[in-house]
């Protein structure tokens, strides 16, 4: 039941609109019973409407916009994650020396246990992960110096 409110020349009225029928209603206007005939429904559509603040095609701050994260750790001395997963095995401590193709953890991701090859000739030179870390695409696992 819709219970609506009116102010008609100061006066104050409270209209509940009990049932509806295509063409009849029945109505309470302040403890007064009324049926009603439906002469004439204008109804508004209501359309979604997409606003859109206007783009500049060129700017200074997409000129100079990068690539990776300010301070991100980029290159071959880095190996990360190809994929998000749960590292299951570090095959490497600090110190060690590995080359280009060794296995060096495994991580388990989309139900499937992947191995982490290294991508440089080196030495380990950190572990930034620990068994049972969930990781997400590009972490760094392992730090390396070439």
């Amino acid at each position: 039941m819709k219970i609506f409110k009116f102010l008609v020349n100061g006066n104050p009225y409270e209209v509940k609109i009990k049932s509806m029928a295509e063409d009849f209603a029945k109505v309470e206007c302040n403890g007064i019973e009324y049926e009603l005939e439906l002469l004439e429904m204008h109804q508004e559509k209501k359309t979604p409407r997409l606003v859109r603040e206007s783009i500049n095609p060129y700017s200074e701050e997409k000129a100079q916009t990068r690539t990776h994260k300010p301070g991100a750790r980029i290159g071959a001395n880095f190996i990360k994650a190809p994929i998000p997963g749960l590292i299951t095995a570090i095959l490497v401590k600090p110190g060690d020396t590995v080359k280009s193709g060794d296995i060096i953890a495994k991580m388990e991701a989309m139900k499937m246990e992947n191995n982490i090859l290294a991508s440089v000739d080196g030495v380990v030179k950190a572990i930034d992960v620990k068994i049972g870390d969930s990781v997400l695409e590009n972490d760094v696992i392992i730090t390396m110096e070439a």
